[in-house]
């Protein structure tokens, strides 16, 4: 009986034994291996394919490699003789579910990196060993913007939402759902006058709501002024230029001059607008595909802008301002712009801190339309020109520089609180200094400042020989109750030399008939047109 009872025991141990066995093997064969997972850089729960730049490189040409190919996996199989592991199609993964390339703002699909290899296949190396995930070297994940395990966050296509007491939010609800102006050459009629639209467009592109575009206006004796500006911008710039009859090519030739030899920022910020009038279209109008396909030889004599007689002094054409205006604005490719002078340079970073600005509360406490002033001033000739409000007040007291148009039209730019906002000490980044209106002791005042497409448009019956030509636009803003910002650390400073009342009885006469025009014309229209408030003048 005693052996039998051992027999018994002896049996069921065997069969425990076996059942054991077989569950573990059981358990093996359906559990993917750590080295597997290791090699696809997969954690579990999995937050989403990573693929090779390859791969979203060849799905963007049209290619049809799947992921597993272009990653260098063989997936015939699984462990243990099971299915591989299902990798999701690139096709079916958002763009911000992948690595991003941060130094490139989150633009584009980081690529496999230097010197990284991939694992073979079951988490071995090539001599059939445990592969252990290579590491890339520091400078690479810096560079990159990649974690030590090689996973980062996905970067937003969009920026941040703005806070919720900012000016942003309370007056440009809209900035986030602009619409960005494709560049693209447009041949249109405006009157009298043939417009070549982004005739010679810049290589630089910008979405509408990440950038202010300076709008400007000029001949081809003003374009030396876009090295300084660009340089100083650091942004996209519109600019008007008149070219009637022979002044057209000489016009073409100097901005492809410019472009290629003279400054890098005029070629990447500047687009080129062309306007003349019907009576004097040149003899021949390139196209634009012909015009960047020329090749400017730098060693050669540059073309004369300087100390020239134009087409347009010889026909004594008068220069028509507010059409150049209007074609710059209505042109530019942002929601902000920035109508000013080409030979007005502004302060250094603005475009930056202005953003910034939007982001602050608003200095007013109501939603009146309002606009961003610039101060302007002039500087000595032969004088370096200040880059911020610092080395302004430095000039200043040194009577190396002084406001705009002092000795020629004072009241024209006697901006409010300026002799505050002269001695104020320099705060860092960009603020509204005073909040004012277009009101005696003003109501001759001319700013320029920032605003948006939506602002009045500039009267294009006035020509630039008659002057006044911005009083009609600034009496809309006085009629519209208008606020004006004033910006402190920000400015315009003149092209260097400071300009005195010179007298010309021609040009005295044209002011004449202009005034008149104004007065007994066009000042009934907008009162018609607009209405009327009290102390708003032209």
């Amino acid at each position: 009986m005693a052996s039998a009872r051992v027999m018994v025991v002896r049996g069921s141990l065997m069969l425990n034994a076996v059942l054991v066995l077989y569950l573990c093997l059981t358990w093996l064969s359906t559990t993917p291996s750590h080295h597997t997972a290791t090699s696809l850089h997969i954690h579990a729960p999995d937050p989403g394919p990573i693929y090779s730049g390859q791969a979203s490189q060849e799905q963007s040409q049209g290619g049809k490699s799947s992921t597993a190919e272009n990653a260098g996996l063989n997936l015939d199989s699984g462990p243990l003789g099971q299915p591989p592991p299902a990798i999701p199609q690139v096709d079916s993964v958002p763009v911000d579910d992948g690595l991003r390339d941060i130094s490139l703002g989150g633009r584009r699909t980081l690529g496999q990196l230097p010197d990284q290899g991939v694992a073979a296949p079951g988490g071995m190396d090539a001599s059939g060993g445990a592969a252990e995930p290579e590491e890339p070297p520091r400078e690479v994940q810096e560079s990159a913007g990649v974690t030590e395990h090689l996973v980062v966050e996905p970067l937003a296509n969009e920026p941040p939402d703005p806070p919720l007491d900012s000016m942003e939010r309370k007056m440009y609800p809209d900035l986030r759902d602009c619409t960005t102006r494709t560049v693209r050459p447009f041949y249109q009629q405006r009157g009298d006058y043939w417009v070549l639209e982004n005739y010679v467009p810049a290589v630089m592109s910008f979405r509408c709501d990440e950038s202010v575009t300076y709008t400007t206006h000029g001949d081809y004796t003003f374009l030396d002024n876009l090295d300084p500006l660009t340089s100083r911008w650091q942004g996209p710039v519109s600019i008007a230029v008149y070219a009637p009859g022979d002044d057209f090519e000489a016009t073409v030739n100097i901005i492809l001059y410019l472009r290629d030899c003279w400054a890098e920022g005029i070629k990447k910020y500047v687009t080129f607008h062309v306007y003349f009038h019907v009576a004097h279209t040149p003899r021949k109008v390139p196209s634009t595909e012909e015009l960047l396909k020329r090749k400017t030889d730098c060693g050669l004599e540059p073309p004369k802008w300087m100390n020239v007689t134009t087409y347009r002094q010889r026909k004594k054409l008068l220069y028509p301002v507010n059409i150049a205006r209007n074609i710059a604005r209505l042109a530019a490719p942002t929601y902000f712009v920035f109508p000013s002078d080409v030979e007005l340079y502004p302060s250094i970073n603005f475009i930056p801190e202005f953003f910034k600005l939007l982001k602050k509360p608003d200095k007013s406490n109501t939603t009146q339309p309002r606009v961003f002033v610039f101060p302007i001033f002039e500087v000595r000739e032969n004088v370096s020109v200040p880059e911020n409000k610092g080395e302004l007040q430095k000039m200043l007291q040194s009577k190396d520089a002084v406001p705009f148009h002092k000795n020629v039209c004072a009241k024209c730019h006697n901006v409010p609180m300026s002799q505050e906002w002269l001695v104020a000490p320099v705060e860092p980044g960009l603020s509204v200094f005073h909040v004012g209106k277009r009101k005696p002791p003003y109501h001759k005042w001319e700013p320029i400042y920032v605003g948006t497409n939506k602002e009045p448009l500039y009267d294009e019956r006035l020509s630039w020989e008659g002057k006044s030509d911005k009083m009609t636009q600034m009496y809309i803003l006085c009629v519209r109750d208008y606020e004006f910002h004033i910006l402190d650390n920000a400015f315009l400073v003149h092209k260097p030399g400071i300009k005195h009342i010179n007298k010309d009885p021609l040009r005295e006469k044209i002011v004449a008939s202009q005034n008149r025009a104004i007065k007994t014309k066009i000042l009934p229209e907008y009162k018609t047109i607009f209405g009327i408030r009290k102390n708003c003048i032209i």
